[in-house]
């Protein structure tokens, strides 16, 4: 009687603190506005499969702290039923302890004991000693408690198979079992583990799409992100979620090359201020201006949370935020004003296009006579060296006789302005284009812009417009399945190097790695030695034009280029040609390339569309 009256005791002040912090963070969510979104159920169903239940995510880029990870996880998960059951028993209401079954679960639960606790004290080394730079400049004393605490449950749960709990020994080794899972239920709210609670939620709720940012209704006068009461629930549910892993830190092109955004100090500002109950506090001021305008919109960060946070959508609608209130950077001020007069980034009149369309042969769109519509884009309809490309591409077409034409009327997606914050002036340039798209009535748009890509196929379905939308490396590598590879290379033909620079919005955002890849393989074959850089595929290292930095004279201080580091990154592979697929990045790493020290001005940047075509003509 006198332990169940004590038990009781340690259970309500354990439960109490877990409760009254809980509380707390769950006001805060109910409070905020935007609800969340349960749309593509099964999609989210099987990253919840992934990522949460297999540990997908956390394991994926770190193999060995991930797995450490994943066991700690899977032993919590484990060991839930068998808490119960001795909170049951400890709390005088039922005793299932003696039962058959119960003590076959125990010799179950004994290798995931063994598992968590080699996992967690790998863990603990690793924070405390190693301390990798994702994880902070200082050791987290928070961390090292609960992984003390975690070692100690699973010790003290296997000390029960050795010490009969009828004996003091063994009573003494209950209550230290039971009274350290009391205290995680007091620190667990305060601490960056309440992810063992939230993250199955947030990766559940978190978008489909990466990047989703969604829509903003002018006739309810929204105007994006202004103060900390505007952060929607799912932003709120984020920031209370962060494992401070440093994952997105450390994959974010501007904190690798020296500028002052970092993703996670993001996500703990917006968390601190929560907690503060600065409700009115601008938004500008609990992150600084300056790291708002330093993100390209990349995406690593969130394709990197192991627990489903969002960083873009905040980032993006406190941009739109300062955007309502005239407080834009100088740069963008004129890439807005060549949008708004002349409906493009570059501020040239449609004469120009007119003039490529003439000189390529493109004719208009039919949905008759034309089996799909290319997509120019600005990049395509007026800057000279990405037009190389698009006749390099046209003539792998008309080659296979694929009948393809333009529409006639063809304005900026709007992309830049969408990711720079500027929504009302993305909503003109998408809805003239969908009305546009309407009446040409194309099936299957393909185009060589990955910005393109996602901007017409995912933000203009938001606006009730579906259509099929093909980056031109996966069009064409579907195309020339049935082509036969040129012939092998001659003795005498030196082996190009070459290496491939996979643009996020087409590696990251459109998932699509393996077909330039595979052109490259078929059409380079023996003729060149292909090498990966350093960052690739699904997790490429940015240019640094998205989010608008295209268009800024100098990138903000302090660190590096964003180009710069990309473009040694590519150096130190040794290849001397880079092979690009996306008009914005070559601009940027030509750039780089032009002020670069010596050593790098003999690589040879060649679009992929180009490169194919090239093979093609000599075989």
């Amino acid at each position: 009687m006198i332990q169940t009256l004590t038990f009781w005791i340690f259970f309500l002040a354990g439960a109490g603190a877990f409760a009254a912090q809980v509380a707390t963070r769950v006001r805060r969510i109910a409070a905020a506005p935007e609800p969340f979104s349960f749309d593509h159920a099964g999609a989210r169903f099987r990253r919840f499969v992934f990522d949460v239940v297999l540990q997908r995510q956390t394991i994926r880029e770190r193999p060995v702290a991930g797995v450490a990870h994943a066991l700690v996880f899977w032993g919590f998960v484990a060991f839930a039923g068998y808490t119960s059951v001795e909170f049951l028993y400890g709390l005088g209401i039922a005793d299932l302890t003696s039962t058959g079954w119960f003590h076959l679960y125990r010799l179950a639960l004994a290798p995931f004991a063994a598992a968590v606790l080699g996992g967690i004290l790998y863990l603990l080394v690793r924070r405390a000693f190693v301390r990798p730079t994702g994880l902070g400049e200082h050791v987290s004393t928070e961390s090292v408690v609960i992984a003390l605490f975690i070692a100690t449950l699973m010790i003290t749960f296997l000390l029960g198979f050795r010490l009969d709990e009828r004996t003091m020994p063994g009573r003494v080794n209950w209550w230290a079992h039971m009274l350290v899972i009391l205290g995680f239920l007091a620190l667990i709210p305060a601490s960056k583990h309440l992810h063992l609670v939230l993250s199955p939620i947030t990766v559940f709720l978190k978008s489909p799409e990466l990047g989703r940012v969604r829509n903003l209704d002018f006739d309810k006068e929204e105007v994006g992100l202004e103060t900390v009461k505007d952060l929607g629930k799912k932003t709120v549910l984020d920031a209370f979620t962060c494992v401070e892993c440093g994952r997105c830190q450390v994959n974010c092109p501007a904190w690798g090359s020296g500028k002052e955004l970092n993703p996670k100090t993001v996500i703990l500002q917006t968390q601190d201020a929560l907690l503060a109950g600065q409700q009115d506090r601008r938004l500008g001021e609990v992150y600084s201006e300056k790291v708002l305008w330093q993100c390209t919109t990349c995406g690593a960060c969130e394709n990197q949370c192991p627990v489903g946070i969002e960083h873009l959508p905040l980032i993006i609608g406190a941009r739109r935020g300062l955007v309502s209130n005239g407080e834009a950077p100088e740069y963008l001020g004129s890439m807005y004003n060549h949008l708004e007069r002349r409906k493009n980034i570059w501020g040239l009149g449609y004469d120009q296009r007119q003039k490529f369309v003439t000189a390529a042969a493109l004719e208009t769109f039919d949905p008759a006579r034309h089996d799909v519509l290319v997509w120019l884009g600005c990049a395509g309809a007026f800057e000279a060296d990405f037009q190389k490309s698009l006749r390099s591409l046209f003539e792998i077409l008309r080659a296979r006789e694929i009948r393809f034409g333009v529409l006639s009327k063809e304005q900026c997606t709007g992309d830049p302005a969408k990711r720079t914050g500027n929504e009302y002036m993305f909503q003109e340039l998408a809805n003239a284009n969908i009305d546009e798209l309407k009446r040409a009535g194309p099936k299957k748009i393909l185009t060589s812009c990955p910005h393109c890509v996602k901007t017409i196929g995912e933000d203009y379905r938001r606006f009730g417009y579906e259509v099929e939308v093909v980056h031109s490396s996966v069009f064409v590598a579907d195309l020339m399945r049935e082509v036969p590879p040129p012939p092998p290379a001659a003795a005498a033909v030196p082996v190009e190097t070459v290496t491939f620079h996979d643009p996020c919005y087409l590696g990251r955002y459109a998932g699509k790695s393996d077909e330039p890849r595979e052109l490259l393989a078929r059409f380079g074959g023996d003729a060149i030695d292909f090498r990966e850089p350093v960052r690739n595929r699904d997790n490429p290292f940015c240019c640094g034009a998205g989010g608008g930095l295209l268009f800024a004279d100098k990138e903000e201080e302090p660190g590096s280029r964003i180009s710069d580091v990309r473009l040694k990154q590519l150096h130190d592979t040794g290849a001397g040609t880079v092979v690009t697929a996306c008009p914005f990045c070559t601009i940027m790493l030509k750039g780089a390339q032009a002020s670069a020290p010596p050593g790098g001005e003999n690589i040879q940047f060649v679009d992929l569309m180009t490169f194919v075509n090239d093979r093609l003509t000599r075989s």
